[in-house]
């Protein structure tokens, strides 16, 4: 008996133990922050920022009012672990148009959406060149016939009423040309100015001893025929942003501009007629942005690097066409084709003047987003802006990169903002819509 109580007890004992064992061990939970770290380079009176965060649904979880020149942390303390929320940046800037004491405001929202946290965001300026007022006038001169200042805005242009003198604005990174051709010659003769770093240049020129390009252009096929704006650049070194302008003229509002469907580049020889021989560049820059006419209506946009100038532009195989669907709000888009990047954009015109891009990831079919709340620091501000005054009115553009995978790679360059030539470098392509 007493044996048979004892195997019970022990039984039981070992029951108990291997019970003890699998009983789970309680962890306490560990609160995960979602944070994103805004970095801001501009004073205020360049412009006013503000960043919110949102979730999947639209509601506004944090809001808060960026500093100038200066850093912040915007948190949600206790989130899912691996959760994403969409991300806005609002831009607000308000300039005296003219010192007339109106005041003329633009606010600019950008929502970058399902970030992932520890995120950063840097508002910054990328200008990297200067501008320099270029006045000139040409002697020797019977007829002028043409010119052209390669990134050049036209306040004056030489002819014999004005004494052959011409104004320019132009913008570059200490070096820039133009080209003329005079007295009813056939060829352009040029000019080339170096190492410019100062705000104002003046010249006095003899054209006729200006040297000639005998060499043939190089001609860029381009989708279709179109108002083109475009800017074509000579590489002269990308780590300290030097590049030479090969372009037209910056038009003026209101101008006549030009529509043609290929684009002749010329540029300046380094040596004399009988051994020319061009500037040496280690790649081009070419940036080319057109609206297609109907029944084609897309409009096309581009910036690649280039080992030598190419013969003719890429062609989009992919689209974002919005849907009839879309409203206030809400946008739905059809989506074919691969691409990178899906950008929805909805406009206020007016005073102010109000613009909110969403930046999504793209999916085979149809996409639809909802913008997000506003929040009431926002909405008390801008009434237009509070009632989602859009009408269903969408533009989209899917965006393509050759040397970034997937709409995580892209939205990381565009948070970074630190290097100007990034999208050239990456290969873009876009249709837009």
């Amino acid at each position: 008996m007493l044996l048979r109580t004892l195997s019970y007890s022990i039984l039981a004992l070992v029951i108990f133990s291997q019970c003890k064992k699998e009983d789970p061990v309680l962890v306490p939970t560990v609160p995960t922050p979602f944070v994103v770290h805004v970095h801001n380079n501009f004073n205020e009176l360049q412009a006013k920022y503000a960043v919110f965060i949102s979730d999947a649904e639209g509601k506004m979880l944090a809001f808060r009012w960026v500093p100038g020149e200066d850093t912040l942390q915007l948190v949600l303390p206790d989130v899912k672990q691996g959760a994403r929320y969409d991300c806005t940046v609002a831009k607000i800037v308000t300039l005296d148009a003219s010192g007339s004491g109106v005041r003329d405001t633009t606010v600019a929202l950008t929502t970058y959406t399902q970030l992932a946290s520890d995120e950063h965001i840097y508002l910054q300026p990328n200008n990297f060149k200067i501008t320099t007022d270029f006045r000139v006038q040409f002697t020797n001169i019977t007829s002028f016939d043409s010119i052209i200042i390669s990134d050049g805005l036209t306040f004056a242009r030489p002819q014999a009423a004005n004494g052959f003198n011409g104004q320019y604005r132009i913008t570059h990174t200490g070096r820039f040309w133009g080209r003329i051709k005079i007295n009813g010659e056939e060829k352009w003769r040029y000019m080339r100015f170096d190492n410019i770093n100062q705000n104002d240049v003046t010249a006095s020129i003899d054209a006729t001893l200006l040297p000639t390009i005998f060499a043939q252009a190089k001609v860029i096929q381009l989708p279709f025929v179109a108002p083109w704006k475009y800017t074509v650049e000579g590489i002269e070194n990308l780590t300290e942003k030097k590049v030479f302008p090969l372009g037209d003229l910056n038009r003026a509002p209101g101008g006549a501009v030009a529509v043609y469907n290929q684009l002749s580049v010329y540029e300046p020889i380094v040596n004399d007629i009988f051994n020319p021989e061009p500037l040496p560049y280690s790649s081009f820059r070419v940036q080319f942005s057109g609206n297609a006419a109907q029944p084609e209506g897309y409009r096309y946009e581009t910036d690649r690097l280039y080992t030598v100038l190419p013969a003719a532009l890429e062609i989009p195989t992919f689209d974002a066409v919005p849907s009839p669907l879309s409203n206030n709000r809400y946008s739905a888009v059809q989506c074919t084709g691969n691409f990178d990047l899906l950008s929805v954009t909805r406009t206020i015109a007016g005073v102010p003047s109000i613009s909110w891009e969403a930046q999504i990831q793209p999916q085979p079919g149809n996409v639809g987003y909802r913008l997000p709340d506003l929040p009431k620091e926002l909405s008390d501000l801008f009434f237009q802006l509070k009632l989602y005054n859009f009408g269903s009115a969408v533009q989209t553009k899917a965006e393509s990169y050759d040397n970034l995978t997937g709409y995580e790679a892209v939205i990381k360059q565009r948070l970074l903002n630190t290097d100007p030539f990034w999208q050239a470098k990456a290969g873009y392509l876009a249709k837009g819509r």
